[in-house]
């Protein structure tokens, strides 16, 4: 985490994220590493069970996300 709030990591992730975010800040970064795609209803619902679980399982799927689209833009 940062002075600016949490940081979803640009590379592999070797130890849990640190740090509380609430589940609100949380649906935020979701929806940040998510935006541009297109959200049916179930997946809006997963999003937000998502954002439920602790902050350092979101960042990380929240990472492998933001990587994954950055991957696919690289090639």
């Amino acid at each position: 985490m940062s002075a600016a709030g949490p940081v979803v990591a640009a590379g592999p992730v070797e130890t849990p994220p640190r740090g509380f975010v609430p589940a609100d800040g949380l649906a935020e970064i979701l929806a940040g590493v998510l935006a541009g795609v297109e959200l049916g209803a179930w997946d809006r619902r997963v999003a937000a069970w998502l954002a439920g679980l602790d902050a350092c399982t979101v960042l990380t799927i929240a990472s492998w996300i933001a990587r994954s689209r950055a991957a696919g833009t690289a090639r």
